[in-house]
């Protein structure tokens, strides 16, 4: 498929830019996964699979993506694999990732690729995956690895680089909304955030991306204040885990939260209305608050 001129522009050329290095993160993992299997290579891998997902997810690339979600699928399950990990098992891993970098690598050099064909290429080999995986598929949905098993070291890094770059992709996006898909490209960023609280286990950080998307679903009109939001709520639920928090990560603010609201808001005025009135309670609908 050929993407739109509309879409051809800098959230493409950022995803075309980054998606080389995640591709080669995955085929070195998997080369040295047999002779030096470790939870963080396996993460290392799933979460390069899911970055992929989510960037072409942004730019509409949507047979991509379905790829990318199997591979980021496969490799979960490999938390619970090691056994497997046999020689011709790593070749069928290679082939289901030559599934994925076969068609990547056309969109990035040519602008274009077959969504159908590559697809259909690759249904039949990461079903034979799937197939061989077996169980370790079904516990690869619930396994979420803790923080001791990446590596605190790890951790630390992901917060330090991985989720900084994230943020400050959404603050570029914002300062330039006529040259991107703004609401697909927000989007997609907190739907990583998402991915990686669950994998983090930080359900306040989670709660933040899984508000912002609720926000968005209800008020795509208010994206640049809801991502200005989200930006600030993340930001300091970062500071929080750098500086100690690893049990939530931040949450979200009462702000971003009111863009969530699908019905009645009650709103208690705590000033002083005279002297014989503390508080009152005044019921308003949400869309009068922000114009849907």
């Amino acid at each position: 498929m050929s993407l739109d001129p509309e879409i051809r522009d800098q959230a493409y050329q950022f995803f075309v830019a980054e998606a080389p290095e995640l591709l080669q993160t995955i085929e070195s993992g998997i080369l040295t996964l047999r002779e030096d299997y470790n939870t963080a290579k396996v993460h290392g891998i799933m979460r390069a699979a899911h970055s992929i997902k989510g960037g072409a997810a942004g730019v509409g690339l949507e047979g991509i993506k379905s790829i990318a979600h199997r591979l980021e699928d496969i490799f979960k399950a490999l938390y619970h694999a090691e056994d497997k990990i046999t020689p011709e098992f790593e070749r069928k891993l290679l082939h289901g990732y030559d599934c994925l970098q076969r068609p990547l690598t056309e969109q990035i050099e040519t602008g274009s690729y077959d969504a159908e064909a590559a697809v259909q290429e690759a249904e039949s080999v990461l079903r034979g995956i799937e197939d061989e995986l077996g169980e370790a598929m079904t516990q690869g949905e619930d396994y979420i690895p803790s923080s001791e098993d990446l590596g605190v070291d790890m951790a630390s890094s992901i917060f330090e680089v991985d989720v900084e770059q994230g943020l400050e992709h959404l603050r570029t996006v914002i300062a330039s909304p006529n040259q991107y898909e703004v609401l697909g490209e927000v989007r997609a960023q907190a739907e990583v955030f998402t991915g990686l609280a669950e994998i983090m286990g930080l359900a306040g950080f989670g709660e933040i991306a899984n508000s912002a998307i609720a926000a968005l679903d209800r008020h795509p009109e208010a994206v640049i204040e809801i991502t200005n939001l989200m930006i600030e709520d993340l930001e300091a639920g970062r500071n929080a885990f750098l500086n100690g928090d690893r049990a939530e990560g931040g949450k979200p603010s009462a702000a971003l939260l009111a863009y969530t609201e699908t019905e009645e808001t009650t709103i208690n005025l705590e000033e002083n209305l005279g002297d014989d009135t503390d508080s009152e309670e005044i019921t308003v609908n949400a869309d009068d608050l922000f114009g849907g």
